[in-house]
């Protein structure tokens, strides 16, 4: 009897070792674009640029709202900021801006309006993974991450303050109004981009990261089902 404990607990324990860990949830990967291609997009005078894509594959809600704006160009008409989603080229969003451009992103995502519903309960952040980004004239890119459950919000500002490739994280504890929103039911998530002068980035993916826990209780729930059939064999 000790020698079947013992052989239980051996076949658990490598169990919880090889367990697949819990996917990422996509919310973009960039490597879905709208029919006709509506990118790029170049914005020469202050103002902004709608681009709404629908039917989009590894996009939550299947749809993507972007604004494009600038917000000061030193020369109008010279200057400029250049935006595009470029699938076949490493699956990246890209921006940049002239020496004397700047300019914002906003990534919209809610299902064409129709609400997401989605369930980040099981979620822990939100991810940006970068994949350039200048840091041009020590300026940082700020990020603002924002959730709504259709009542209520949920924000988080974190900023890129160094070059190169790298991830930016937005953990849920920390959101502003947390507390008050259904991660239950999200109905939209929004990812607000606000570079500075002649400034370049390129984004390679949003998702969310799963629990821990999550995985935990799973692999408990796998422990008890399988102890429980080895004790009616040992029974028998």
């Amino acid at each position: 009897m000790n020698l079947m404990r013992t052989v239980i607990s051996a076949s658990l324990l490598v169990g919880m070792m090889t367990a697949p860990v819990a996917a990422d949830v996509i919310i973009d990967d960039f490597s879905s674009v709208g029919d006709p291609n509506p990118w790029p997009v170049i914005v020469n005078a202050v103002g902004s640029v709608n681009v709404f894509e629908g039917g989009l594959s590894n996009v939550i809600g299947a749809a993507r709202h972007s604004i494009v704006r600038a917000t000061f160009l030193e020369e109008p008409g010279l200057d400029f900021v250049q935006a595009a989603i470029v699938p076949n080229f490493g699956m990246i969003l890209d921006y940049s801006s002239t020496s004397g451009a700047r300019g914002d992103w906003d990534l919209r995502y809610d299902a064409d309006g129709q609400g997401l519903n989605a369930d980040f309960s099981a979620l822990t952040d939100i991810v940006l993974d970068f994949g350039r980004f200048d840091f041009a004239n020590g300026q940082p890119l700020p990020v603002l991450v924002t959730l709504s459950d259709g009542q209520n919000q949920a924000s988080l500002m974190r900023s890129l303050n160094s070059s190169g490739a790298q991830s930016l994280g937005f953990a849920f504890m920390d959101f502003a109004g947390i507390g008050f929103l259904d991660l239950g039911r999200v109905q939209s998530v929004s990812v607000f981009l606000d570079p500075g002068l002649a400034v370049d980035f390129r984004l390679s993916r949003v998702y969310g990261v799963p629990s821990p826990g999550s995985l935990a209780l799973l692999t408990l729930g796998s422990m008890v089902l399988a102890g429980r059939r080895r004790r009616s064999i040992s029974v028998d």
